[in-house]
């Protein structure tokens, strides 16, 4: 399943740097506005999709406990801008949301932590071990997370109690599964390497490759003193995203040669970086 390449965000930029990169969401009156949720026409196979993992893997997606009214908020929040009606009850939205989300209480004394996850299509990260933690210690393991970590108290405060926002992070993967749990996913970067090689193969790798995007938004519940995290997945082959617009290959390559060692290592690209960057940069 892949997203059509047109409506793929492009959130290239060099230098690379992980940072927050947060921006408000525009209000509908504006054109073109920045939906809280984006309900396109593969919903029915999100939710297939969705249906899949959490009837195979629900141990592994769909973590805590939330609260009745944050649910019920969710649902709200979803009909208003789509008019979509969806049970607020958690595995319903859970299949029906093409975005996975993240409950967070804002507690006294503590900040804000997950207390509840339903998460199907994570990006080779554990659901699991995210339950309980704070902003700081969720992003703890995360590759040059000086500027996340720098601006934790500020951003959580920006996002979960005052605005709704957006943010991109993209990735590239080898395979394109929208579900890529550490414990379940299937090909990995060996793999690619060898199917490139392969007999009969192209010998590119970048036709093994996908792109990969989180559209990462919020939404501050103060009056319930929560605050929900929402990660919309959209997955295309990295070809056919580069084809869109001129220039994109080089944009990437800049971007990929511009990663630390840390970053690179941090996504599992050590071993593919540099031929990625030659495959990419006009000849």
């Amino acid at each position: 399943m892949t997203t059509p390449t047109a409506g793929m965000p492009w959130p290239v930029a060099s230098p690379f740097r992980m940072r927050p990169g947060l921006a408000r969401l525009s209000p509908a009156t504006e054109a073109p506005p920045s939906p809280l949720f984006v309900r396109d026409g593969l919903a029915s196979v999100y939710a297939a999709h969705k249906r899949a993992v959490l009837q195979t893997q629900h141990s592994l997606s769909h973590i805590g406990q939330a609260d009745p009214a944050v649910l019920q908020a969710i649902a709200q929040a979803y009909a208003v801008q789509t008019g979509v009606g969806i049970a607020a009850d958690a595995r319903a939205l859970a299949e029906d949301l093409q975005e996975d989300f993240v409950v967070l209480h804002d507690e006294p004394g503590d900040g804000f932590r997950a207390r509840f996850l339903s998460v199907c299509f994570p990006s080779n990260w554990n659901p699991a071990e995210k339950l309980g933690l704070d902003f700081t210690a969720i992003h703890a393991p995360v590759a040059d997370n000086a500027l996340l970590q720098a601006g934790a108290r500020g951003i959580v405060d920006m996002a979960f109690r005052q605005a709704p926002m957006l943010r991109h992070v993209w990735l590239l993967t080898p395979n394109g599964d929208l579900a890529q749990h550490p414990e379940t996913r299937r090909a990995r970067w060996e793999d690619a390497l060898a199917a490139a090689d392969a007999p009969g193969a192209t010998g590119r790798l970048i036709d093994q490759v996908f792109f990969r995007v989180e559209r990462q938004t919020t939404l501050p519940l103060p009056a319930l003193q929560r605050g929900v995290f929402f990660i919309r997945v959209m997955v295309a082959p990295l070809v056919e995203v580069l084809a869109v617009a001129p220039g994109r290959a080089a944009e990437l390559a800049e971007a990929l040669a511009s990663m630390s060692e840390a970053v690179v290592a941090y996504r599992g690209m050590a071993a593919v970086r540099e031929r990625l960057c030659a495959e990419l940069r006009p000849s």
